[in-house]
């Protein structure tokens, strides 16, 4: 059977591969993404969708869906570790997250770079489908600038033609905030990082339950984590302050690789975050499959991303990959570039 996950994937990249020439609506694409990937979260036994917008991964939400709060969520007890450097993952491993925290604090160290915006192209692969390649530009101010070609992004600067409402600005300021300050208050920020209003009492009261694991706010901070992981690529303040984070998440699993040479670390969200697989109705006794897994990997030096993949376990149905440059946005306005 299809998952819920795996719908939502294919009929996104149906919405893109169906139009010739390719003109996608990239923010109805991304406002369904960022509604699917919170709507389908874990409180029924749903899988979370995850940042796999074809055409917007790790840049989808340019609107979202406000979540209610979740029936019948259990609060276990006990505060989820604080950068401890250890793991509370039901993997078992007690040994995943210490190269997290040793990379948090070498990038909190780094010096500021030079330039003032963050250029990412991202290349975006299914099966049986031909890559997208797309443009994303996020200023340090906060405002963020699509292009479907490279050399359409200067007039959208030009233009000032700011997407996302401030969402990937309020991500890049509560992974900023998590490098030195509360991690309890840092996850709540980044949670709620796509709304404007104030934080729910409900989801204040999950941040000291996060390493029970299985809760709203675990999935609300992986998915925040990877939007500003991208968004702010270009800073090592907000790389920190990421891995920080996601080092307090519960069932994160930690691998060590090379992609083209360079170190890798791959960070993979297990049930914790995104849920359990849905149980198909019409016939609970059919095997469900393996579990859907979201997985970014970074450089193990310097923590950019490298690579996204979304899909069930072994099996990605969704590939990002992503070049990163440190730009000026005058230059970009110019089009020196």
């Amino acid at each position: 059977m299809n998952s819920p996950t795996e719908q939502h994937l294919g009929a996104a990249f149906r919405d893109l591969v169906a139009q010739q020439p390719f003109t996608p609506d990239v923010s109805a694409i991304e406002h369904r993404a960022r509604q699917a990937r919170r709507r389908d979260r874990i409180v029924r036994g749903g899988i979370g969708v995850g940042v796999v917008a074809v055409a917007a991964v790790a840049a989808v939400g340019v609107a979202s869906a406000v979540p209610s709060a979740p029936a019948g969520t259990a609060q276990a007890g006990g505060a989820h570790p604080a950068n401890t450097g250890t793991s509370t993952s039901s993997t078992g491993s007690t040994h995943a997250q210490p190269p997290l925290v040793v990379l948090a604090a070498d990038l909190a160290a780094a010096p500021r770079p030079t330039g003032d915006a963050t250029l990412v192209e991202r290349e975006t692969a299914a099966p049986r489908h031909a890559s997208i390649n797309v443009w994303d530009l996020y200023t340090d101010d906060g405002r963020y600038f699509f292009s479907q070609t490279e050399a359409g992004l200067p007039a959208q600067v030009k233009e000032n033609n700011n997407q996302g409402e401030g969402m990937f600005g309020r991500e890049v300021a509560a992974a900023t905030y998590a490098v030195t300050g509360d991690l309890d208050t840092a996850a709540l920020k980044m949670a709620w990082a796509s709304n404007t209003t104030p934080v729910p009492a409900w989801l204040s009261a999950q941040v000291k339950n996060m390493s029970a694991g299985g809760l709203q706010i675990d999935n609300y901070v992986w998915e925040g984590c990877q939007d500003a992981l991208i968004a702010g690529s270009g800073n090592p303040q907000v790389r920190a302050g990421v891995l920080r984070l996601v080092s307090a998440l519960p069932d994160i699993k930690v691998t060590q690789g090379t992609v083209a040479g360079q170190p890798t670390l791959t960070l993979t969200a297990g049930a914790a975050e995104l849920g359990h697989v849905a149980a198909d109705k019409a016939n609970p006794k059919a095997d469900p499959g393996p579990a859907y897994q979201e997985a970014i990997t970074i450089n193990a030096d310097t923590g950019i991303p490298l690579k996204f993949a979304g899909g069930p376990a072994g099996q990605a149905s969704v590939t990002v990959t992503y070049v990163v440059t440190r730009v000026s946005l005058a230059d970009i306005a110019a089009g020196k570039f």
